[in-house]
């Protein structure tokens, strides 16, 4: 097995070095001069009744292209400066590898291309009236080439790194560059329940692939200048749980899955953190301390480390069912003080812990239904007496929990929004923002009630699916991911109510960074049901996107296009970038340098949408 092992840190420095040497590049140069003046009248026949003047035409070719242009007396083309305005007006059209300025009749030309070879071969002519001993008219070149272009194409990478894995998680047995050095198997994806008849996504957690580098924080909205949370679960490597290939116990493995968040922009890893208090949470608790070991050496703390409380953590402590009501609330108040004693002395005293205002912020998943003899009251007896206990802390904590309603309690500091997932229906797989209803109720009462209390964190939810089928705990619940669609329509609905003339909301959290199970992964980059088919005609590249599901696949989740040529050792070279969704066509002829190419569309998607390239056509220039 082919094994290799991505430092994003190297890749950053590689990528920067190319940069620089990309802008180290120089065009090349070179002049032509028109000079003489228009000859006649001279008189073949013998007398003053013929009057003859020359006439001719000036061509100038730079790399295999001509211009021409003609002089007569009678086309009024007879001054040096109209000759030289009119070649350089044909040197500046698109299929021209040069641009072209004028001053007085010099004919200055910049190759379009950079580097060595642009330095074009460079040739003019000049043709006229046999009846005169030469030419009225000579076009002088500085020289046989253009000259002054230095450096040469600089390749971004190889094909196989363009089109290979670059994500954390460990790659399918299909990734041309083999797996990920700290992974101990392949992981080819996870289907959804064969029994959901009519299922859009049936592929709800697919291999990872090559996807998008742009920040999730341009999902959000314009301008949006919060802090993003990416959620993140602790157990792979568990046997209780499905392989994914890696195990999170492996400092190796979490440095690289730190090092991708960072790269996709997240600000915190918000770790679900299942406690201190039960020794069968062993293993969750070790990556817990590995992640946070990780992130506390890198310098300026450039990702924060928050803890995700977990009602998981306190279950095996404070059963949910045969303690009276009164046991039940005394137990959780002390296993929860317990906790945050915990979390107080191991992390969050460390300047990598996530504080907002100058305080560490503690999130709670789960709620009072997990203990049914409990009423409202004793949960909220239950939180005040934690925030009594922590707000003897030499920096008191922030508490918040998953959005049911927000309310006036001192302990309660905000709300986060989560996934609510439908029973699978072939109807109720699209309702991806309720689970009672195909309007996005749960998430348009949550940020409405965020505006309404503006003195307690909001906290949005970006999320591209739902499928638990995967999970030991499967409940047959499902949110079709509608090729990436879902994934916007989340980013969509934090933007009708924040930015722009309302208010920004402060933080925004991704729904999650690894809970394959519940098929909400996002590290392994998301499926936008595209594929590319490019083909050539003559220098025009042209492409066109393939939807494996017509319904659902949606340009929306495409960014841009990338035009790539590649040499015969598969070294890519970029000959466009940023082309518009909308655009399906190029021309190559001043884009790629002379020689035989390959050449590759690459469908760069919208933040953590898998990119895909095209295949490869053979262009000659």
């Amino acid at each position: 097995m082919q094994v290799r092992l991505r430092v994003l840190a190297v890749l950053f420095t590689f990528l920067c070095f190319a940069l620089e040497a990309a802008q180290a590049q120089t065009p090349g140069t070179g002049w032509v001069n028109i000079t003489g003046s228009l000859q006649g009248p001279i008189y073949p026949c013998g007398n003053s009744t013929c009057p003859t003047y020359d006439s001719g035409q000036i061509t100038i070719t730079v790399n295999g292209f001509t211009v021409a242009t003609n002089y007569s007396k009678a086309g009024s083309q007879k001054m040096t400066t109209q000759l030289a305005n009119a070649l350089a007006a044909k040197l500046n059209t698109a299929a021209s590898p040069v641009t072209a300025t004028v001053a007085k009749t010099k004919i200055t030309m910049t190759s379009k291309f950079a580097g060595a070879l642009s330095n074009y071969p460079l040739s003019t002519a000049v043709t006229y009236n046999a009846q005169f001993t030469k030419a009225s008219f000579a076009a002088t070149p500085s020289g046989p080439t253009l000259t002054g272009g230095t450096g040469g194409p600089v390749s971004i990478g190889t094909l196989l790194h363009q089109t290979s894995n670059n994500t954390s998680l460990c790659s399918s047995s299909a990734d041309p560059t083999g797996n990920l050095a700290y992974c101990n198997a392949f992981f080819d994806g996870f289907n959804s329940n064969p029994n959901d008849i009519g299922a859009q996504t049936l592929i709800p957690v697919s291999p990872a692939g090559h996807i998008s580098n742009l920040s999730i924080k341009q999902l959000v909205y314009p301008g949006w200048n919060g802090r993003l949370i990416c959620e993140y679960q602790p157990w792979f490597g568990l046997s209780s749980h499905k392989s994914v290939g890696y195990n999170e116990n492996s400092s190796a493995t979490v440095a690289a899955q730190n090092s991708f968040m960072l790269t996709e922009g997240c600000d915190i890893n918000l770790v679900d953190y299942y406690g201190s208090l039960d020794t069968k949470q062993s293993f969750n608790l070790t990556t817990t301390n590995t992640v946070f070991g990780d992130l506390n050496t890198r310098t300026g703390y450039p990702l924060k480390f928050g803890i995700l409380e977990d009602k998981g953590a306190l279950k095996s402590t404070c059963p949910t069912s045969g303690q009276t009501e009164t046991a039940t609330v005394s137990c959780l108040q002390n296993a929860l003080i317990t906790e945050m004693d915990y979390v107080n002395a191991n992390y969050a005293n460390s300047p990598v812990y996530w504080t907002d205002a100058g305080q560490p912020v503690i999130a709670y998943f789960g709620g009072k239904s997990d203990w049914p003899i409990l009423t409202s009251a004793d949960w909220d007896s239950v939180w005040a007496a934690v925030k009594a206990h922590t707000d003897g802390y030499s920096t008191p904590f922030k508490y918040v929990f998953q959005f049911g309603s927000f309310t006036a309690n001192a302990y309660d500091s905000g709300r986060y929004g989560w996934v609510q997932p439908p029973v699978y229906s072939s109807t109720q797989q699209f309702w991806w923002g309720s689970n009672a209803s195909a309007i996005p109720t749960y998430l348009d009462n949550f940020y409405s009630a965020g505006l309404n209390h503006p003195s307690q964190l909001t906290i949005g939810a970006l999320y591209k699916g739902f499928d638990d089928y995967n999970a030991s705990w499967s409940a047959n619940r499902v949110v079709a991911q509608q090729c990436g669609q879902v994934l916007l329509k989340t980013a969509s609905e934090i933007a009708k109510y924040f930015g722009g003339s309302n208010p920004q909301i402060p933080y925004a959290q991704v729904i999650t960074w690894n809970d394959y199970e519940e098929g909400t992964a996002t590290e392994d980059g998301v499926d936008n049901c595209y594929t590319v088919n490019s083909s050539i005609t003559g220098s025009t590249l042209n492409w066109s996107l393939i939807a494996s599901d017509s319904t659902y696949a949606s340009t929306t989740t495409v960014h841009h296009f990338t035009v790539y040529y590649a040499d015969a050792s598969g070294n890519l070279y970029v000959a466009a970038a940023n082309l518009p969704v909308s655009t399906n066509s190029v021309d190559l002829s001043s884009l790629v340098p002379p020689g035989t190419w390959t050449m590759y569309v690459e469908m760069v998607g919208q933040p953590l949408i898998i990119n895909r390239m095209s295949n490869g056509v053979t262009y000659i220039h």
